[in-house]
């Protein structure tokens, strides 16, 4: 099982040939390719799902989280020889497949249909690693590179900056801001797909204030 973009570890984009090797691999040995889009899938990358980034198709895929707009639910797709495993009553799951779960699955899908919500995830994802490339290039004491795709992004925090990406965190919560970190030294932005241009506006704002504070060392 491969993530297509690494979260936790410190949102780190999956490498295409490495990933259409990984399917070769798998054709040749009669093996499962699966993919965890737990996290960058359901439109979060500017895609549907992660591995299309990618240029391959998995065996099998798993989703959680934004499937159900906060309501718990999990799913694992399959297709092929891969979908013919499981069949009805042969595995269980506390949330799969329950009418509530179901009923909120399908109306988030049907918001996604209704209201091109992947054009404002690649529209408000070019827009935030626009604002965070000006902010490493303004701040190159504190930020390193910015990584990720669509709503899904990431920007290192240099070891050397004096302050932790948790740090920055906690400092950009007290302004109003919800970010994350990846990792150790990453801050990681996961905003609705739903954004808007100013709440993207408003956040970059935030977020330089925050960095400003710890950069004022490095003017004196």
């Amino acid at each position: 099982m491969l993530e297509p973009l690494q979260g936790e570890g410190g949102i780190v984009p999956g490498n295409a040939d490495y990933f259409q090797l990984a399917r070769k691999l798998c054709d040749e040995t009669n093996a499962l390719l699966l993919c965890d889009e737990v996290q960058v899938g359901m439109g979060r990358s500017g895609t549907l799902w992660g591995y299309e980034q990618l240029g391959v198709e998995p065996d099998v895929f798993t989703s959680a989280k934004a499937l159900g707009g906060g309501v718990p639910i999990g799913a694992m797709c399959a297709r092929g020889e891969a979908a013919t495993v499981l069949g009805p009553g042969d595995h269980a799951s506390t949330y799969g497949g329950n009418p509530l779960a179901c009923s909120a699955g399908l109306a988030v899908a049907q918001y996604f249909s209704d209201h091109d919500i992947l054009d404002n995830v690649k529209e408000r994802g070019e827009q935030l690693s626009t604002g965070l490339l000006a902010l490493a290039e303004k701040y190159p004491h504190i930020c390193g590179d910015v990584r990720g795709w669509g709503l899904l992004k990431g920007i290192r925090i240099n070891d050397d900056a004096g302050v932790t990406a948790g740090e920055l965190v906690a400092d950009a919560m007290k302004e109003g801001l919800l970010l994350v970190p990846a990792g150790t030294s990453v801050v990681r932005f996961v905003p609705p797909l739903i954004v808007s241009e100013e709440e993207i506006d408003s956040a970059l704002e935030i977020f330089e204030k925050t960095i400003a504070n710890f950069e004022k060392p490095y003017s004196i």
